[in-house]
């Protein structure tokens, strides 16, 4: 019979917070806010000019090429750093040749379309799909040389996290021994005009769950975690983070844009996660929530907390991560996902940055002030994305 489970043997990170998994853990437990004005582009014209932004990545223009291919982007070397910080740091042993990758984002390298459209003297154009969501898969299952299948999905926010479901389907099934999962996304002038149509961006500061939250803001980065069957792991005597018990996902199947406000899809996306890793609600200890900032989401969430866990939801510890490094998009849920597992591992939640007045719609166990220590031994990372879009994976210890 073929595992049920996964291991998580490797993490890397690249994050506004900083470069590696490290920078990341440390900065959220120090409830350190990382956003800034936007410097890639001019965001004058914007709700806000605050955005997370990851240093070190300068545009692609004269930059690192990839095989047989055009520059990569910013995106994509994002990616491709947070896969080799994850791939070392599981270890030696790994049969490449089993290993498959499943990347997701919302906009990929959008920064490069964009310079081919302005650009239209380029003596060579591609079209946007490849721009979003070829090249930098193509890269990092080159560079790697992961010979599994390969995956790309694209759930909106909820992409980081499905990638996980993607992986650790692909293992139970047989198809693949490993799963390189990882979400990544890049600030550009593109995907910024069109996330401030939405009107989605608060005017000031993200304020998870406070009374006055008035929206999110937009950050970059990759996320990337490895995960195997127990025997792969047991055979090149690999070291744990956690176990991937269990996922779901699903839509809402209500509007293009707007949030469907009872919270039916997330309510039965967390009852399905639960019935996937064989646990009651009784058994969680932690929520890392989506918990992007703006009036409908968090309270939406809340609700559905409550309608699965019940009053006890309410004594459950919540973290929410975007209040120190924003929403960076196709990359929160795998960033997220890694603060997670270092909450079960650690036994360390993070503080919720910039909540002081709890809205009474959202009153759940919020870590505020300082990093909160607690034992935990499940825990369930939820996203949710534009469109309703909706993915839940559950962690235990290892």
């Amino acid at each position: 019979m073929r595992d049920r489970i996964a291991l998580v043997t490797g993490m890397g990170a690249i994050s506004p917070l900083g470069r590696g998994v490290a920078a990341l853990w440390e900065g959220l437990v120090a409830g350190r806010q990382a956003l800034g004005p936007i410097t890639a582009f001019d965001a004058s014209a914007f709700r806000n000019m605050l955005a997370g932004e990851v240093k070190g990545y300068p545009a692609a223009a004269g930059g690192e090429n990839a095989p047989d291919g055009p520059p990569l982007t910013r995106a994509a070397r994002m990616l491709r750093d947070a896969c080799a910080e994850a791939i070392e740091s599981a270890g030696p042993g790994l049969d490449r040749s089993r290993t498959a990758l499943v990347t997701g984002t919302n906009f990929g390298g959008m920064s490069a379309a964009e310079t081919a459209l302005l650009n239209r003297g380029a003596r060579r154009m591609y079209s946007l799909a490849r721009y979003a969501f070829g090249d930098a898969a193509v890269a990092v299952a080159g560079e790697f040389g992961l010979g599994g299948p390969r995956v790309n999905l694209s759930l909106s926010c909820a992409s980081g996290t499905a990638c996980l479901g993607a992986g650790l389907e692909l293992i139970r099934t047989g198809k693949a021994d490993a799963a390189l999962c990882a979400g990544y996304d890049e600030l550009s002038l593109f995907c910024f005009a069109g996330l401030s149509a939405l009107r989605a961006m608060t005017p000031e500061t993200i304020r998870p769950f406070d009374r006055r939250r008035k929206g999110t803001v937009f950050s970059e980065g990759a996320g990337a975690i490895l995960i195997e069957s127990e025997a792969s792991a047991k055979r090149r005597g690999a070291a744990a983070h956690a176990r991937l018990l269990g996922w779901s996902a699903n839509n809402d199947a209500f509007h293009m844009t707007a949030p469907e406000k009872e919270g039916r899809g997330i309510s039965a996306l967390m009852r399905a996660a639960l019935a996937d890793a064989g646990l009651s609600p009784d058994a969680v200890d932690h929520i890392n929530a989506h918990a992007t900032g703006t009036p409908y989401n968090d309270s939406i969430e809340t609700g559905a907390i409550l309608s699965v866990f019940g009053e006890r939801g309410r004594k459950i510890p919540v973290a929410a991560n975007k209040s120190a490094m924003g929403h960076t998009m196709g990359a929160a849920g795998s960033l997220e996902c890694i603060a997670a597992i270092m909450s079960l591992r650690e036994g360390l939640i993070p503080p919720t940055v910039g909540l002081e007045e709890v809205d009474e719609a959202c009153r759940l166990d919020h870590v505020t002030g300082t990093a909160r220590r607690a034992r935990i031994a499940f825990v369930m990372k939820t996203s949710y994305g534009i469109g309703g879009t909706n993915a839940c994976v559950i962690f235990g210890r290892a």
